[in-house]
Parts: structure tokens; sequence; C-alpha cells
């Protein structure tokens, strides 16, 4: 096949144009079966070096990482081409590659709302819920670990379909400047969230931290539609307690504001994170994982023995309740108790007392 593009002819042959929707459609193949010499002629009204780039990356087909080339403005002009020529190669490669640069896999993960309701239904039990929250919830999770999966294995067929969705057409991301720019480099990643402490107030009197779950038989969930106990009788049974040190003024990266406490921790939150350190799966090695047996890693210090109530939430209680023991950490409810005296720990019926398998 010759092909005059804008003044410039170039040959190739019909198995190369079939890789080209558009140039696919200009070509008939049926005139070969009567004239085995048939030689097919082409004009197309492009700029010839830009084509002759397409061109040679048809011709590699399929090999196409590595070939593209990386000039943004040539790059730019070739992905226009291979737009208005249909050649799906090239595209897909690129806008799989660069949407795996401009996102993150959470940014593609559902809402907890589109796998389960976690208010009760009209007529059901609490029983009921408990199952349905569950299996939604441990569809979630599979949800998450697919998507992490794709990201991982940066899944071209699933990243351009993405690209699609959240950025338009090729057209629209040249437009945008998505394209070339995240096919070229990745997009810098959104900062962790972050809390810095910016003032401490002390506590006039004692002040305790109490954390329960709310669907603990003895808050008085003992049948179905039976209102739960007065909270200030729920707690005086709490799951567990921690003495607050002081409170603390805390900022996030957005500059908003709040006030909660700082928790002092105990022989049992040590023994807890102590006793989960990597080695055998069976408990503490010497000269192993015994480099490190403060809490260090947890508080930032090695002589620290404060954490925010949020932080010894986020690291104590969801991995042990809510990731182990299956308790949802929507059921656990926490309150602030000024009083000379703590309360005393009842523990939590669906999951284990801390650092009880820690082998100290």
């Amino acid at each position: 096949v010759t092909i005059d593009v804008g003044g410039t002819k170039v040959s190739t042959t019909v198995s190369t144009i079939l890789r080209s929707s558009y140039l696919a459609g200009m070509v008939d193949l049926s005139a070969w079966d009567s004239d085995a010499e048939h030689s097919a002629q082409i004009f197309l009204d492009r700029d010839p070096e830009t084509f002759a780039l397409l061109l040679r990356l048809m011709r590699q087909y399929p090999h196409v990482s590595g070939l593209v080339p990386h000039e943004p403005g040539l790059l730019a002009s070739l992905l226009a081409e291979a737009d208005f020529f249909g050649y799906e190669p090239l595209l897909s490669h690129v806008k799989a590659r660069a949407y795996f640069n401009a996102r993150e896999a959470r940014q593609d993960y559902k809402a907890r709302s589109e796998f389960t309701t976690v208010g009760r239904l009209d007529g059901e039990s609490f029983a009921d819920r408990a199952v349905r929250v569950s299996a939604g919830d441990k569809r979630l999770k599979e949800h998450i670990a697919e998507i992490d999966a794709k990201f991982n294995s940066k899944d071209e067929s699933y990243g351009s379909d993405r690209f699609d969705a959240v950025y338009g057409t090729v057209g629209d991301a040249l437009a945008s400047g998505v394209l070339p720019k995240y096919y070229l480099e990745p997009k810098p990643p959104v900062p962790p969230p972050t809390k810095k402490i910016v003032q401490l107030m002390p506590v006039d009197t004692p002040c305790w931290y109490l954390v329960g779950d709310a669907y603990e038989p003895r808050f008085g969930e003992c049948g179905d539609f039976v209102p739960m106990h007065p909270m200030s009788q729920c707690i005086t049974q709490p799951g567990l307690v921690r003495r607050v040190a002081c409170h603390a003024l805390v900022e996030d990266q957005h500059g908003t504001r709040w006030m909660e406490p700082m928790l002092h921790l105990t022989t049992k939150d040590l023994e807890e994170w102590m006793g989960t350190q990597p080695g055998d799966g069976q408990g503490l090695i010497f000269g192993a994982t015994l480099d490190d047996c403060s809490l260090k890693k947890h508080t930032g210090g090695v002589a620290r023995r404060t954490l925010l109530a949020s932080d010894w939430f986020e690291k104590m209680l969801v991995p042990v309740l809510c990731e182990e023991c299956g308790i949802m950490e929507t059921n656990l409810w926490a309150h602030v108790l000024v009083a000379a005296e703590p309360p005393a720990e009842y523990g939590f019926s669906g999951g284990r007392e801390l650092g009880q398998e820690a082998a100290l």
C-alpha cells in the first residue's frame, strides 16, 4: 500500500494498515482477490513527520513501551494522530500508564454505603443486621483488595477504561493537560493526613478515657428493639479505661483545630505492641525482635508514654478489636469521665484482652 501523506510518499503492508481503524476503512481487501499485483494508493492530508512516527509504532506492534517519544510537544502530536487514526495499542498503553501515574488506588475505592447500610432496616433484628453489615464489609474489603491488585499490577485494560471514565477522550485529556503530562511523570502523591500538637493543657482533676462496644448485652441490648441503657449507666461498665494525662490542642494539615485527650499508656499497651513484633509468630525472639521493645514506633520516643486518644484508638483498638476480632469500629463508643477513681474494665465479649497473647 502506498500512502501519500501531504506530498511525502511511504509504502507499507496491508497487515500494518489494518492496525488502524481509520486506515483499515480506506483499503478494499477484495481488490487483491482478482489482482494479486494490485497496489492500493491512499492520500492523507496529514503532517508527514508525525505520521511517520505513528507508522513506525504500528510496524513495531505489539511492542509499544520504550518506543514512545518523551518530548512533550512531539508526544502530544503523536497522541492526537493516534487518536485520529484509531491506533488503540498505543492509546491503551498511554492512557493506562497516565492513569496509574495520576491516581492512587484509594481514589477508586467505592464507598461503604455501596456495599451495606449500617443502620437497621425496617423490622430487622440486631442479629440479622450484624450478619448483613459484616457480609457487606467483607465485600468492601474484597473490592479494596481487587483495586489494590489492579494498581500493583498496572492492569492496562483497567487503567485505560478508568482513564476514559475519569478524564474523558484523548482530546479532552490533551486539552486539560493530563496528557502527555502524566504519561511522562507521576503525579506527586497526596500527602498523608497530619496531626500537630499546638498546645498542651493540664487536667485540673483526674480524668479517664473510656471505650465500649455499644452492642454489648450489658448495655441493654438483650433483645430486638430494646432501648440501650442511659450513657450514665454504660460508662460504669466500660470495655477499656485509660487515664488522661492532659488535653491537647491539635491541628491538621488544613489548619483545622480541635481538642482531644492525651492518654497515659499502660503495661497492657506495651505488652500488646511488643507481642506483635515480627518473628516466628509465637512471641518475642531475643536478638531479633527485642531490638526495640519500647513504644518508640508508636509514640515517637523511647521514654514517651503518652499518646493522643485518636492515635491510641487507631493503633491499638482498631487492629485488635476490629481487624482481629470482628468488632465493628462504628459500634465503639468513647467517653471522657471526670472522677477521682476509674471504673473497672469489663473487656469486650467479642474480642480478646489486650496483651494476653504477648509472650513476655
